[in-house]
């Protein structure tokens, strides 16, 4: 994935999500996941269109299990949407949403 979408870890997650001054919409991802390689693009065109509003960051679901048990993430891909450190908006699950949706549902959260 290109710059516009950070890698973050468990050990960044309350700096880059928890902490930020903006939205940030969270990519629990897996590897070897169709689904996922399918989101990633809509996700780095989001990010894109929306730098400097909202961050953008993915985090590999097997290799921070605890983080993603920790926050009921059970499928990849799974988003996440956190405005001021809580989760903000309906998580999306399955890679079934497209970028103009998911632009708008940033938005909502400016």
């Amino acid at each position: 994935m290109a710059a516009n979408v950070k890698e973050i870890s468990a050990a960044d997650w309350r700096r880059e999500v928890l902490e930020s001054g903006e939205p940030v919409v969270v990519d629990f991802y897996s590897s070897e996941c169709p689904p996922c390689e399918a989101l990633a693009p809509r996700l780095e065109a989001a990010a894109g269109e929306l730098a400097g509003r909202a961050r953008f960051v993915k985090v590999f679901r097997q290799g921070n299990r605890e983080l993603a048990t920790e926050l009921g993430v059970q499928g990849s891909p799974t988003l996440l949407f956190f405005r001021g450190g809580v989760e903000a908006a309906p998580r999306h699950t399955g890679g079934q949403i497209g970028r103009t949706a998911l632009v708008k549902l940033v938005q909502g959260l400016l």
